[in-house]
């Protein structure tokens, strides 16, 4: 079990999702913002809503900022491409073999050429830098909750570190898209169409803070994070962090063995609280970086001052986040 204290500024904050209960519970949901023709060739499907939520944090922040002074920090959720879409106009009508579906395809001139560049794992991370021109300190993180808590650690890390002013912390994807689904045996059916989500968190130096005039919106602690929790050491955590003050939201992956003691003893827990499995919609993009979002978004509904964000993957990988509301 390791435990981080030290908190780090929180100056933008916006999520972009598809119309679901779980996208009501964020602040607003912007509409997506537009992209060059150029640009867009490159990315993947689920970048759009990344640059959408990336705009709409950075919407009252100038990055007149040399470009080195603004890290980005990404995550991608599910595998986000290929798709059966970008193949099945280019499928032949009949094929005696699988080399001539694969010729068909490798000289087809309506398979997506840049398909390649679409299903990498640092699309996020390129597409992003491109759209603002940044070449500061940045690291890509896969997959699901695991990587997006990296990401976060590694922005709270950089802006300790002063390797950058502002960090730029993008989530985006989608944890049962077609390809996920196909590797753990749970989809029979090609799916041509996937929706995604996507969450992104600004935070900033205190320097940055001072020298701009800015406020902090809130301020993120990192309380802990580890593997499979015992029955001890989550009674430790729960007691310290867990406060009937708080508010809390919570995301368990797959609540069996272990992390069913983990989602029993949140549950029980005598605090208001979002358990956010419950919503439809919530598997898209889960990740603490989203469960920070909505947990904040209650926050600044109820004037409530402080909040506590726990998660945990199928692995039993799990992180407990506070948030302290600066906005009241």
């Amino acid at each position: 079990m390791n435990s981080h204290l030290s908190s780090v500024a929180l100056v933008g904050i916006a999520s972009s999702f598809a119309d679901s209960e779980f996208s009501l519970l964020f602040d607003n949901q912007p509409e997506h913002i537009a992209v060059p023709r150029k640009l867009k060739r490159y990315m993947a499907p689920a970048a759009i809503n990344s640059l959408t939520a990336t705009s709409e944090a950075l919407a009252h922040i100038s990055l007149a900022e040399r470009a080195t002074e603004v890290g980005i920090y990404t995550s991608q959720t599910g595998y986000g491409s290929p798709f059966y879409s970008e193949f099945s106009a280019a499928l032949p009508e009949s094929a005696d073999s699988a080399a001539q579906t694969f010729k068909a395809l490798w000289s087809s001139e309506r398979v997506n050429p840049f398909l390649i560049t679409n299903a990498l794992n640092n699309n996020l991370l390129g597409i992003s830098g491109l759209n603002w021109q940044l070449n500061g300190d940045a690291c890509a993180f896969i997959r699901d909750q695991l990587g997006a808590f990296g990401a976060l650690q590694e922005a709270i890390v950089a802006i300790e570190a002063g390797e950058c002013q502002l960090a730029i912390v993008a989530i985006a994807g989608n944890s049962n898209d077609p390809l996920a689904k196909w590797l753990q045996d749970t989809e029979s059916e090609v799916a041509e169409e996937v929706t995604n989500g996507a969450t992104t968190l600004i935070l900033a130096s205190e320097e940055w803070l001072s020298k701009t005039g800015h406020k902090a919106i809130a301020r993120l602690s990192i309380l802990a994070s580890g593997y499979h929790l015992n029955t001890e050491q989550l009674n430790t955590l729960i007691a310290e962090y867990v406060k009937p003050s708080h508010f809390l939201s919570y995301y368990i992956e797959s609540a069996k063995g272990k992390n069913r003691l983990l989602a029993d003893a949140l549950a029980s827990c005598n605090v208001a609280n979002h358990h956010l499995n419950s919503y439809s919609g919530s598997d898209i993009c889960p990740g603490i970086v989203t469960s920070v979002a909505c947990n904040l978004s209650t926050l600044r509904k109820k004037n409530h001052s402080t909040g506590v964000c726990v998660n945990c993957d199928q692995a039993g990988f799990y992180s407990f986040v506070r948030i302290e509301n600066e906005s009241l």
